[in-house]
């Protein structure tokens, strides 16, 4: 490459000829199965406000954004599908009979470190079902992701189930703030992970309670200078002692300080609790199976408490219900620490896995999400559930079994031999392009064995030639690469050219 050659930034794909048609006759496939249950394609920009993409999206989004600033508001390449199906429906669709089913497909960017199966930019096939759907809804996501791969060609897949919001009703037991509370249930894949594990997920919520001032023990201390939690005079006061913060320099004012240390303060005492909460968790995380085994331990695991257990009754519904699309219970493992790492999930969330040597390739995923619509601005809740296939995995998987697509190919080359010739060239061209696919040799070329060269080596079956003989005769040539033969036809009556070229 040459040193003045910026080259392809890191983490960015080109795709061939070859795999170009490989990635268009995949995603034709899947965007034909998500056609026949009904999901009608919608499209949304390239390029949206990054608020979108922070909304409920977990703590680390903002890291994995391409974001830029544009008259002073941030935007970004889009991440996902979800958020901005999210934000057309509360733009445009608000009124419309639901459920709504739309279908989309595009390229999707992350700032991730390019790995073998992880790249910045990829693309996402899916569908988005807005609107009062319930266990039916859960169940038809579930069979509509895992009929798009059987449609592909894959086979050997397994369904694998969780619900976070089951978890989340269970969490709602112990006195945990909401910020407590979301980073303990955003840990719960950490927990079951071999690498990973309960050391590694207390260590990082012990970030929650470092660097507390010491000055603050002294609101907690007997004597004249005692205060409750809520006197933010007395904290005020002593920030302004020991910290040296004024009103100016920092970006806060004392009491948006003082109120962040006390919220600090006021998670160190509930840190018994957040332990219990993991231990109930780390019991969580290790049911994983089949739906008969996994339930049975959850069974055995839950509360006596009615809203929990009417949870797990809808969750075994829409699992039972995957048996009337033919996705039989040996497919399927119940895994209650899957999470997807995404805080707007609500309800189940899926993924299918295919099996690799001795781990696990995920080719989709996606959940419930029934608050997120109004926290983008509906004027309710509007429950929905999406799902989407990353493409590029897909394509690997089939390439491991000799997965291989035929580039459309040109039919015919026509050659104008000389420059008095381009326009008949030309007009010919035109007429066969209305049946086959046809190229056009440019500029005229004297020297016939090249271009011959060139379509015996791109494998082109058929060269028409149109020079001064056949000008002379108002015919044209038809030369068979393959046969070495050669018939004429008139240039007045292209009808029989026609017919042989669409047979071939």
């Amino acid at each position: 490459m040459s040193p003045t050659m910026p080259g392809r930034p890191p983490g960015f794909h080109d795709r061939s000829v070859q795999e170009t048609a490989e990635a268009a006759a995949v995603a034709a496939d899947l965007q034909r199965v998500m056609t026949r249950f009904g999901y009608q394609p919608v499209e949304t920009p390239v390029v949206e406000y990054a608020d979108l993409f922070l909304t409920k999206s977990g703590d680390e989004a903002i890291n994995r954004l391409f974001n830029f600033e544009m008259y002073g508001r941030q935007l970004c390449l889009r991440s996902e599908f979800t958020a901005s199906a999210a934000r057309l429906y509360v733009e445009r669709h608000q009124h419309e009979l639901k459920p709504i089913r739309w279908q989309f497909a595009g390229p999707i960017f992350r700032y991730e470190s390019p790995q073998r199966s992880h790249s910045r930019q990829f693309t996402m096939l899916g569908t988005e079902l807005i609107g009062p759907s319930g266990v039916g809804g859960d169940a038809e996501t579930m069979a509509l992701a895992v009929s798009g791969l059987m449609a592909v060609g894959l086979q050997n897949w397994t369904l694998v189930i969780g619900h976070v919001g089951l978890v989340g009703q269970l969490l709602d037991r112990f006195d945990l703030d909401r910020r407590t509370r979301r980073l303990v249930l955003g840990h719960i894949e950490n927990l079951r992970r071999p690498d990973r594990g309960r050391k590694y997920v207390e260590d990082q919520l012990e970030r929650l309670y470092a660097g507390l001032p010491q000055q603050l023990e002294r609101l907690n201390s007997p004597g004249p200078t005692a205060q409750t939690d809520g006197d933010m005079g007395r904290v005020l006061e002593i920030l302004l002692e020991s910290a040296n913060l004024g009103t100016t320099g920092t970006g806060r004012t004392n009491e948006d300080v003082a109120r962040r240390l006390l919220n600090k303060q006021r998670r160190a005492d509930q840190h018994q609790e957040v332990l219990r909460a993991l231990d109930l968790l780390e019991a969580l995380a290790a049911i994983e199976g089949p739906p008969s085994e996994a339930f049975r331990a959850l069974d055995a695991l839950l509360p006596d408490d009615q809203a929990i257990r009417l949870t797990v009754h809808s969750f075994r519904a829409a699992v039972d219900l995957l048996a009337a699309y033919g996705i039989g219970p040996e497919r399927i493992s119940l895994e209650m620490g899957l999470a997807r790492g995404l805080n707007y999930y609500t309800g189940i969330v899926f993924e299918v896995h295919t099996q690799v040597g001795d781990s696990a390739s995920q080719l989709c995923g996606g959940g419930r999400y029934d608050d997120l619509i109004r926290v983008l601005g509906a004027s309710q809740d509007v429950p929905a559930i999406g799902f989407a296939y990353g493409l590029e995995r897909i394509l690997q998987e089939l390439r491991r079994g000799g997965f291989k697509v035929v580039p459309p190919r040109v039919q015919a080359l026509v050659v104008p031999i000389d420059d008095a010739d381009n326009a008949e060239a030309a007009r010919v061209s035109t007429l066969l392009r209305e049946h086959v696919a046809i190229e056009l040799y440019t500029p005229p070329t004297r020297n016939l064995s090249q271009a011959l060269a060139q379509a015996d080596q791109r494998g082109t079956p058929y060269v028409i030639l149109i020079g001064a003989a056949e000008r002379e005769a108002q015919q044209l040539t038809l030369r068979n690469m393959r046969a070495g033969t050669q018939l004429t036809y008139p240039l007045s009556d292209l009808t029989g050219l026609i017919e042989k070229l669409v047979h071939e």
